[in-house]
């Protein structure tokens, strides 16, 4: 368990964290969205205790905090941080900086050449870091944290510089870890992928965690119907206000048009597709609002210069 009581972190006027109170269980992936600078790194930091926070503490299991140092010592033995390519040692092989890892955190060394298999990273992983390309580079640092097998992980970025196969690899272990009951705290710029695998996916916004079904409630639910209509025109989307006046229609800043039903009747569904296929409308898809979408709808202004974030909609798309 891992629980954030009323953490503000504040440089002079700016409140980079608000009071945000937050629990964490075991078995959850939780991911982190929003723009650089909006208190991301911050807040993983803060769990760390690598940022004293100006109010507020964090808990975790048996009531342990960071109150003093024997207890950060404590903490840190069953929470970790993945490391940073700039942490790496060019002089020392992959597998030396697995072996470092797994000895400081007590895990089992058979962890190493498991993971070294896992992550097809057996042809590298004995020579020196120095002559590693930046995707071998990432995925040794997740590996060292893999390899301390600590019952709450958090990476900033670890898919950073990966080809989608290494992406799946990875996202396939972490899948694994959280079946293990660890909790892992992911902050992550690749969207469709978070969406994928976390259970709980949270925003920022001045200094507070959003929870995703806040701002649309029901996100994570399966049943959201939408339909995204790429560049419709202006006077299809007047046709469509006039023809279906209780339809909600939002334009992205990529020229993308969600279009939010009510409902998933068939009568309503064959009848808009009969609307969007006369008048040549054919590049459009029925499903569900993507997390794309929401960073969109929430960090960016739409067409109409309204920003989503100003209005902070929170709109009831389920059946």
């Amino acid at each position: 368990m891992l629980e954030v009581q009323n953490i503000t972190v504040q440089f002079g006027a700016n409140k980079v964290l608000n009071d945000i109170s937050m629990t964490f269980e075991q078995g959850e992936m939780i991911g982190l969205v929003a723009p650089n600078g909006t208190g991301k790194s911050t807040f993983m930091n803060v769990l760390m205790n690598y940022v004293k926070p100006t109010k507020g503490k964090v808990v975790f299991k048996d009531g342990l905090s960071y109150s003093n140092k024997s207890n950060e010592v404590k903490i840190h033995q069953f929470v970790s941080m993945m490391p940073d390519q700039s942490d790496l040692y060019n002089h020392l092989s992959g597998r030396e900086h697995l072996k470092m890892f797994a000895t400081m955190w007590q895990s089992d060394l058979k962890l190493i050449d498991e993971t070294i298999e896992a992550l097809n990273m057996g042809h590298y992983v004995n020579k020196k870091t120095g002559t590693y390309s930046l995707g071998m580079r990432q995925r040794l640092c997740f590996a060292m944290q893999i390899v301390t097998n600590t019952e709450i992980m958090m990476m900033d970025e670890v898919m950073n510089g990966l080809d989608p196969n290494n992406v799946e690899i990875i996202s396939k272990i972490l899948v694994k870890k959280k079946a293990e009951g660890k909790i892992i705290i992911i902050a992550s710029h690749l969207l469709d992928n978070l969406e994928k695998y976390a259970d709980r996916i949270f925003l920022f916004n001045k200094g507070k965690l959003v929870n995703t079904n806040q701002v649309i409630e029901g996100f994570s639910q399966a049943h959201i119907k939408t339909i995204r209509v790429k560049n419709m025109e202006d006077h299809t989307k007047q046709q469509l206000h006039e023809l279906f006046p209780n339809l909600e229609l939002q334009t992205l800043t990529n020229g993308m048009s969600l279009i939010h039903l009510p409902s998933s009747e068939a009568s309503l569904l064959s009848s808009f597709t009969s609307f969007l296929v006369e008048r040549n409308v054919v590049d459009f898809a029925f499903g569900k609002v993507t997390l794309n979408d929401l960073y969109s709808m929430y960090y960016h202004e739409d067409r109409n210069g309204d920003s989503q974030l100003k209005k902070n909609n929170h709109i009831n798309y389920e059946e």
